[in-house]
């Protein structure tokens, strides 16, 4: 399968070695200078754990500059830049290209229904683990699913063959019609996890030293539950919060992306995360304050 990938951070370059190494033809498009020069002369280095670290020749681009149709552009940017990566994609998607959003955040599926036909676009979430070491090396536990269905709803044959790809490349994928709960149960797990650890400024098994974090964490998690009820998903919440207590035991010395972005500079996803989540319970006329008052403190700290 010929395969661009929009996005070259710890998740673009961890798909992009395993599918490359499973036999598909990847091009990976991003903009940083760095990451370009890097990846161009060095390759991706995948560390995974408990086996030998494998270095992957991934051909990488700046956007614009790869124009051929391909079989599916896959976009691991952060929610923020959606609409700038689709736009920039445009001339790889043909009339038979599909597009995949696998990113944090609610809403990034309908961005790109905007400018390719909602027919052609594929969303999921993924719970694979990956941190960006530096520009082009990726540390990855390698646990973790990719839940995906498609965005106008009945299977078609496509999505099949695209199943076996990921399948084969050790991505643990599933075909999921019930996809939109599994991302509002990723929203609550980042909403609750990231959010406060990057508030804190502190790894994820420090939340809990304290009886507030846990609280805290089933508030956020609450909240978040009673307005995607509202918004007509039911998700579980007990799976949400048995998943979060996993993490704070099983990866205690794990940066969220969302603190890695904070402490390195950038601009996190806050908006795609917590805003959003915000802005549908006022669209319901419903008070959300727990998450409101972290998106309000999360935005104080934003470049």
């Amino acid at each position: 399968m010929k395969i661009a990938i929009i996005g070259a951070g710890a998740m673009g370059c961890l798909f992009a070695a395993r599918l490359m190494s499973s036999g598909n033809a990847v091009h990976l498009i991003d903009v940083d200078p760095v990451t370009l020069s890097t990846i161009g002369s060095d390759g991706i280095r995948l560390n995974m754990e408990g086996r030998c670290s494998e270095q992957v020749r991934v051909p990488i681009h700046r956007a614009g500059e790869l124009r051929e149709d391909v079989d599916l552009v896959l976009i691991l940017t952060k929610g923020s830049a959606t609409e700038t990566a689709i736009s920039a994609s445009c001339d790889l998607v043909g009339a038979n290209t599909w597009v995949m959003t696998l990113q944090n955040g609610l809403g990034n599926a309908s961005l790109l229904a905007k400018h390719v036909k909602a027919s052609q676009v594929l969303q999921g979430i993924t719970t694979i683990a990956a941190d960006l070491m530096s520009p082009g090396v990726v540390n990855s536990g390698g646990q973790g699913v990719t839940h995906w269905w498609r965005l106008a709803g009945e299977k078609v044959p496509f999505m099949a063959e695209l199943n076996d790809v990921l399948v084969d490349a050790g991505l643990y994928s599933y075909l999921d019609a019930g996809i939109e709960a599994h991302i509002w149960e990723k929203v609550a797990f980042n909403a609750a996890l990231n959010g406060l650890c990057t508030l804190l400024d502190c790894a994820v098994g420090e939340l809990v030293r304290q009886p507030q974090g846990q609280q805290l964490i089933e508030d956020v998690v609450r909240e978040c539950y009673r307005v995607a009820r509202q918004d007509g998903v039911a998700f579980d919440q007990t799976r949400v919060l048995e998943s979060i207590t996993h993490a704070i035991h099983s990866q205690g010395h794990h940066l969220p992306s969302m603190l890695q972005d904070r402490r390195a500079g950038r601009s996190t996803e806050v908006e795609s995360i917590q805003g959003a989540i915000v802005r549908i319970a006022k669209r319901h006329h419903m008070e959300t304050p727990v998450l409101e008052t972290l998106y309000r403190l999360l935005l104080l700290g934003e470049v």
